[in-house]
This record gives structure tokens, C-alpha cells and sequence, in this order.
């Protein structure tokens, strides 16, 4: 069961401009994010050849991922998403970037036949939270990777301080989430028929990562918004200059799986 459902994403996606490709040279503590990220894919990566190897993003409404795999790690990237909207936003910003990619507008739970088993990897960024039997998703995942395949997973830390303030400040929100931990985003995996190689939690804070957008247009909606943005920088900005706040179950964001499909 899709907890958020299409029609969610379908109206998520209609307002707003197109993001850019994310950029992990741009400076500052308003790229810290994508720069951190960009540190994990690199220390993944660094282990083997990805040109022209073929990455798919799973869940790739008006992805930013797509054009960073390319540009920095020269995949040939595909996407999938069950939002036709969201599938013409990717497309546009491959486009907007001048990267070269295809995406495809279907279920990943019975996609083409021709998707099955040609992948070298296979990423999502929050997707798997949002359906009831995770174990279920991640094979459904795990379908799409050549034997040896690898699968990156990252989803919100929903059983951590942000959990507790989506569910006090917008429970709509927090109920179409399943609040995964370390150990059960792992287990999914296993369960999954994938090997595990590891599952950690993803920097020390993001308060900005909860979603106010019942708020927008009150005060309230401003004053926790500007709040939660400048309590995470003053912690990037001490984690830059000595880092004294590790990543935890109760503060940490994210967290990010690692797993591989068995040689057959």
C-alpha cells in the first residue's frame, strides 16, 4: 500500500520552479547537504569504473539527482515515477542542464519488461517510507539491477527528532510515512534479497527537511521556518570547523542504505 499515493505528488508538483542540478561545488552552508552527499557517493563510487555504466533513479519527480550522476560520475542515467508531471519536470531540467537521459512514466511495481535486470545501479531518495511492507518495495527495487547491482537507498529519519516535529506540527504529513529506523531500513533490504553492506545514519541535523506547507502564508509558518533553517546552520558551521555532533538516531536527518544484489 502506497501511503502518499499519486494524486499527492501529482498536486506536490504543480507550483514552483524547476530545481537546477545539484552542484556540489557551490560554496556555503546553503549547498551543506548536497556537498555531504556528494562526499558518500564519491567514497561509493570510488571503488569502480561508472562511465557509461547505467544508474536508475527510482522515484525521479523533477529530479536534481539525474544530471549530478551524469556530470560527475559520467552514468548513463534513466528514471522512473508514476506522476506523468513529475516525469515532464525531469525531463526538462536533463534538458535545462544539457544532459542526455531518459525517463519513463510507470509503476515500479510492473515497469517494462525491458528495465528489468540492466541496471548497474539503482537509487531512490525518500520513496520507500511512503509504502506499508518495505521489504516488498525494496524487491520491487531490487528487480531492476543486474546481478552484482548496487542499490543506495536514503529516506528520512521519521523515528528521530524530526519524526516528533512532523507529527506535532503537521500529522497529515508524518502519517503518510512509515518511521523507519536503522535497523529496520536494513532488514527491509535483507528481507529484500539483497546483501546489506551498510546502513548508517546521514549527518548530525536538518530541521529544514520537516515540512511545514499546512502553515504557509501564517506567521507561524515564518517564524518556524527561519527558526529551524538558522538552528541547522549554526550546527553545520560548528560540524565544519570540529565535529563534536555526530550522526545519531535522534538528530540525524537521514539515513542511507548501501546494499547489493547477489551474484547469481
Amino acid at each position: 500500500m502506497d501511503k502518499a499515493g499519486k494524486a499527492y505528488w501529482d498536486e506536490r508538483w504543480q507550483d514552483g520552479p524547476l530545481p537546477k542540478a545539484v552542484n556540489p561545488r557551490q560554496r556555503g552552508l546553503n549547498n551543506y547537504v548536497d556537498q555531504q552527499f556528494h562526499e558518500y557517493f564519491t567514497d561509493i563510487f570510488s571503488s569502480f569504473d561508472t562511465k557509461g555504466k547505467k544508474l536508475l533513479e527510482i522515484g525521479c519527480a523533477r529530479s536534481a539527482w539525474l544530471p549530478y550522476f551524469a556530470e560527475e560520475f559520467g552514468f548513463e542515467v534513466w528514471g522512473v515515477d508514476y506522476s506523468a508531471l513529475g516525469c515532464e519536470q525531469a525531463r526538462h531540467i536533463l534538458v535545462n542542464e544539457g544532459v542526455k537521459g531518459r525517463v519513463v512514466f510507470t509503476d515500479f511495481f510492473s515497469p517494462p519488461p525491458e528495465l528489468i535486470g540492466t541496471f548497474d545501479v539503482v537509487v531512490s531518495f525518500g520513496v520507500v517510507e511512503h509504502f506499508l511492507n518495505t521489504s516488498d518495495c525494496i524487491s520491487a527495487f531490487g528487480r531492476f539491477l543486474q546481478a552484482g547491482g548496487l542499490m543506495i537507498t536514503s529516506v528520512p529519519n521519521m523515528s528521530g527528532l524530526n519524526g516528533s516535529l512532523q507529527k506535532l506540527l503537521a500529522r497529515a504529513v508524518f502519517d503518510i510515512h512509515v518511521p523507519l529506523n536503522q535497523e529496520a531500513l536494513a532488514e527491509a533490504h535483507r528481507r529484500g534479497g539483497l546483501t546489506v553492506s551498510s546502513c548508517q545514519l546521514f549527518l548530525p541535523i536538518n530541521l529544514s527537511v520537516v515540512n511545514i506547507e499546512n502553515l504557509r502564508g501564517s506567521v507561524r509558518y515564518a517564524m518556524i521556518t527561519r527558526l529551524n533553517w538558522w538552528l541547522t546552520k549554526l550546527v553545520w558551521a560548528v560540524e565544519s570547523l570540529a565535529p563534536v555532533i555526530r550522526p545519531n538516531a535522534w538528530s540525524s536527518p537521514y539515513i542511507n542504505c548501501l546494499a547489493r544484489k547477489p551474484w547469481a
